[in-house]
């Protein structure tokens, strides 16, 4: 079970989406006021609400179609800090759109898709790993078409969304795969002959100190 727990975040969220969604119809009432609108007081609710509120069913099918298997290449590569990684991408894209979106009312998580995606592909590459650029090279292959969405061509469609979410991704790729790319292991790294852990001498110069690497 605990093999599969990085499964945990995306399976909960995306049946958030979908009980908001099946609660509006069952109870025949509209969602969209908790939207993000820009610049205004109310809309801030829309921060933390919009990503599960969706116009009709093929907005629905479209964003599941992509966010399950973008939150879960999240949380599987990046075990430690998936939960950290993906609040970042939420609320970044949000308050951006809040910030800088047209004025009009924001709904589904389209923005985090971009956002994820866009986290994704620039990690990939800023990591340098073979692994990860083969994940970017993943996402490019099943997303690439996505660029278009950044751009101001279908009425009613949110562009900001994704292109302000896109742009959350880059800039968390380079804060947090940067980061942990460049981390160095310190002296604070080490415990003096803990049990449970398995030990290793660093040198016999040393009268064969023990130490072990605390993660």
């Amino acid at each position: 079970m605990k093999s599969l727990s990085f499964l945990i975040l995306p399976f909960v969220f995306c049946a958030l989406i979908i009980f908001v969604f099946v609660l509006e119809h069952v109870f025949d009432y509209d969602f969209f006021r908790l939207g993000i609108y820009p610049r205004t007081f109310s809309g801030v609710l829309g921060i933390f609400f919009s990503p599960f509120i969706h116009g009709d069913l093929e907005h629905l099918i479209s964003n599941l179609s992509a966010l399950p298997v973008l939150m879960g290449l999240l949380t599987l590569i990046h075990r430690r800090n998936y939960f950290t990684v993906f609040s970042v991408l939420y609320f970044s894209t949000g308050i951006l759109v809040w910030l800088f979106a047209r004025e009009s009312y924001h709904i589904g998580s389209s923005g985090m898709i971009y956002a994820l995606a866009s986290f994704l592909f620039f990690g990939g590459i800023v990591s340098g790993k073979k692994g990860a650029a083969a994940i970017s090279m993943i996402t490019i292959m099943l997303y690439g078409s996505m660029i278009w969405g950044v751009l101001p061509v279908v009425p009613n469609v949110s562009w900001e969304s994704h292109a302000l979410g896109a742009v959350a991704g880059f800039f968390s790729a380079f804060i947090f795969v940067k980061e942990q790319h460049e981390k160095v292991i310190t002296d604070k790294d080490f415990d003096f002959k803990t049990p449970g852990f398995e030990k290793f001498s660093l040198s016999e110069d040393f009268s064969k100190i023990e130490y072990e690497f605390k993660e």
